[in-house]
């Protein structure tokens, strides 16, 4: 096989470098087309196979791109497009490769941010399609039969039946209520309401009476965009229905929480700023969709939860739900860390360690996987440890993952909430006066403390957040100081510039490095760390070396 591949390389040059990474079957395919050549032609035509000549044998290394396939690669790259004839043209005569100016100019060009975007985007594997359902509690969502829209949940005890209102208009007795008719179904149901929607307010539509009530506050003070007023008699959806989601309001809310994720890399990229920003920034894109949910649908949490909300709601700006293109920056507090306290982010890795386990894989290179032929228990015993950084077996990962997960202690699982330190200590005494008494905790208690053991040794932890269980001491400051702190960590030890400086270059070359590239690497990622961590200059780096010009 490997005289053959030699053999052929001489023959037909053009083709030798696709022998270098292609699998096995491939090679033997073209193994055996080099000897089909070979016996058609003359005898005085074959090389000496047993001492072929050092010039027709195939190099260690592949052969260089010429210019022209330096540009078409590199183009390709960084700009998604191939080139222009002009600029095939424009190469110099003589020329070896793509110029350092033509490089810098399509780092600094639109087409190279939308490459960046969609390589983050990739990364983070941003879709929160399967998010878009849980944004609001479902008695708050509306559905629609026979043009008719209402609260299909909570029809039954409204109506005696899972039906929507009459087809016609609404009546009020002399107080002023609704009149509700008896049907001969059993249930009882009145008229509907015009209303303009706030997802469509040029626009009218039919609403039953009883859930198109415009109440803001309720017979008990209530406000019925808060938590808990979902199950209030006296709320409904309020004005133009801004408490309820319907006509594909919470597929629009869920798109733009990921829009504003990649708005925040999109922008960073455009302005070359260095790559620790992602990590440390602390603003957040908002357009007008996610502007009305914060104000009006965030306090009533549905399986997500998303409050308590990590700025003040006044701060918001004055933008309507109409205004779904239009993106205005809002500052954070210094608890953000970029992207990875980002809704987006937050909500497309709904717990802590998910979080730690996407960021090890995807910044530092260290996945979390048990080695090959599995990790030996040592007993049966051992599988009840409620520990799992001692726990046999699952240690293995744990040991590392539960430091790493406590970075997002303070921000809410299954949601992206903020609990501050203030508002949420380490400790409530009222959480844990009511674990041991066994009285009714208040709702901050049940969601974000420890309130029941499920094992002996979590009763030392009662009363606590529930971030702190089982962590140890040192491991606190994890919580306290958040994922800014894990990404400062990451550049002092050099795992995250070594890191993204390897998985540019195998994203660049297509294809996992070699070994003999190993210290090229981690040479990038030292010029990577202490050239500010300036991302263009990384890719150029790698753009304009040989390992890429010799890729296949």
């Amino acid at each position: 096989m490997q005289r053959a591949q030699q053999t052929a390389a001489a023959i037909f040059p053009a083709k030798a470098r696709l022998f270098r990474g292609v699998p096995l079957l491939a090679n033997a395919l073209l193994a055996s087309a080099a000897w089909l050549a070979l016996a058609a032609l003359p005898a005085w035509a074959v090389p000496d196979s047993s001492q072929p000549p050092a010039a027709e044998m195939c190099s260690i290394d592949a052969p260089l791109l010429t210019a022209a396939g330096h540009l078409r690669a590199a183009s390709l790259d960084l700009r998604g497009t191939l080139p222009t004839v002009q600029e095939f043209e424009a190469l110099p005569a003589g020329a070896q490769a793509v110029s350092e100016a033509t490089v810098d100019q399509w780092l600094a060009s639109p087409q190279w941010v939308q490459q960046n975007l969609r390589r983050h985007r990739n990364l983070l594997w941003l879709n929160l399609a399967n998010s878009a359902g849980r944004l609001m509690p479902t008695s708050m969502n509306l559905g629609v039969e026979s043009g008719l829209y209402y609260r299909t949940q909570v029809a039954p005890a409204i109506r005696g039946l899972k039906v929507p209102c009459l087809d016609q208009p609404a009546e009020y007795d002399a107080g002023g209520e609704l009149v509700f008719a008896d049907q001969p179904d059993g249930s009882k149901r009145e008229g509907y309401v015009l209303v303009q929607p706030y997802w469509a307010p040029t626009t009218t539509i039919k609403v039953c009476g009883w859930d198109a009530q415009d109440t803001v506050f309720s017979a008990t003070g209530t406000y019925c965009g808060a938590s808990g007023a979902n199950i209030d008699d006296t709320c409904s959806c309020g004005p133009n229905l801004r408490f309820c989601m319907g006509g594909g309001a919470a597929t629009v809310i869920a798109n733009s929480l990921a829009l504003s994720l990649e708005k925040q890399i999109e922008t960073w990229a455009a302005e070359g700023r260095p790559y620790t920003d992602l990590f440390e920034e602390a603003v957040l894109w908002v357009n007008g969709p996610m502007v009305h949910y914060f104000k009006h649908q965030a306090q009533m949490p549905g399986q997500v939860r998303l409050t308590p909300l990590p700025f003040d709601v006044a701060k918001l700006p004055n933008l309507t739900y109409a205004d779904k293109d239009v993106w205005v920056k809002l500052a954070l507090p210094a608890s953000a860390a970029g992207i990875l306290t980002h809704p987006g982010y937050l909500l497309r890795f709904q717990t802590d360690r998910a979080r730690a386990t996407r960021f090890y894989n995807v910044f530092l290179c260290q996945p979390f996987q048990a080695p090959d032929g599995g990790i030996p228990v040592a007993g049966v015993s051992e599988v009840f440890e409620p520990d799992l950084q001692k726990r046999t077996g699952c240690k293995y990962c744990h040991v590392l993952l539960e430091p790493a997960a406590s970075y997002w202690g303070r921000w809410t699982n299954y949601g992206a909430g903020f609990l501050d330190a203030i508002e949420y200590p380490a400790q409530r005494s009222d959480c844990n006066s009511c674990a041991l008494n066994g009285t009714n905790c208040s709702s901050d208690c049940k969601q974000f403390y420890l309130t029941k053991a499920y094992a002996p040794p979590e009763k030392a932890w009662l009363g606590w957040l529930r971030s702190y269980n089982y962590k140890q001491p040192q491991h606190w400051k994890n919580i306290e100081q958040g994922p800014k702190l894990l990404a400062l960590t990451a550049q002092a030890d050099n795992r995250l510039p070594r890191c993204v400086a390897r998985s540019t270059a195998e994203w660049l070359l297509g294809r996992d490095l070699l070994a003999e590239e190993e210290p090229w690497a981690d040479g990038l990622g030292v010029e990577f760390a202490t050239g500010g961590y300036d991302y263009r200059a990384l890719v150029k780096e790698i753009v304009l070396s040989d390992a890429y010009r010799r890729a296949p």
